[in-house]
């Protein structure tokens, strides 16, 4: 099942048997709904016409579909929504709020610009997050997992303050930095390092306790 939804919320839940259920609210005639099936897959898209706003091309979907489903969500603004499946589930938004709740025995993947993330009892599945940004002036950004990996790519001009820590995974940094000579943890090479970037602006923490951490330049 695969929804692109340029602006609008887009939210999943499990059918009660083997079918799709798609209910679509459109707000304007600036846009329309597009769907199609081959076999199996189920692809819908919002469609936008000249002269299609924020405001006016909004739609939003309230999908149901078996609870075994790879479901694909993508919107501009969101917010996106997922919940009680154990399929594969993708989410992809640019300011969009995610939620992602009761998720079992799936792949995990959410990509956002700046929209919030909130995961709730995922189980038994493989979770990953990534960032596309540029952790900009004076802000605090903490990326934290049990089991899973953490990879990050940073700019070559960005000003942070790096940590990042693995109790017992490894961990890899591929940035030049100037090291911290006082830290709140013991820098060891290969589970955890401290530095510096540029003005160090920014504070960067990326942490796990068994998963592995790679810092790589942009």
């Amino acid at each position: 099942m695969s929804i692109i939804n340029t602006y609008g919320a887009v939210s999943v839940h499990p059918s009660t048997g083997n079918y799709v259920l798609v209910n679509a609210t459109i707000y304007s005639d600036k846009v329309e709904v597009d769907q199609a099936q081959s076999g199996n897959r189920v692809d819908v898209q919002s469609h936008l016409f000249d002269g299609a706003t924020p405001e006016n091309a909004r739609v939003d979907y309230e999908v149901l579909v078996p609870a075994d489903a790879s479901v694909t969500l993508r919107s501009t603004t969101g917010p996106l929504r997922a919940e009680k499946l154990h399929g594969d589930v993708e989410m992809e938004g640019s300011t969009a709020t995610v939620d992602v709740k009761d998720i079992a025995d799936s792949h995990v993947h959410v990509k956002t610009m700046n929209g919030p993330v909130t995961l709730t009892d995922i189980r038994d599945g493989h979770v990953e997050i990534r960032y596309d940004g540029d952790f900009g002036y004076a802000g605090e950004y903490r990326f934290n997992s049990h089991s899973g990996d953490i990879d990050a790519t940073i700019p070559e001009d960005a000003s942070v303050d790096v940590k990042a820590q693995s109790v017992h995974g490894k961990v890899q940094d591929d940035v030049p930095m100037q090291p911290k000579t006082h830290s709140s943890f013991l820098a060891r090479e290969g589970s955890s390092f401290a530095g510096t970037i540029n003005k160090a602006a920014s504070s960067v923490w990326l942490r796990t306790f068994s998963g592995k951490i790679h810092l790589k330049k942009r």
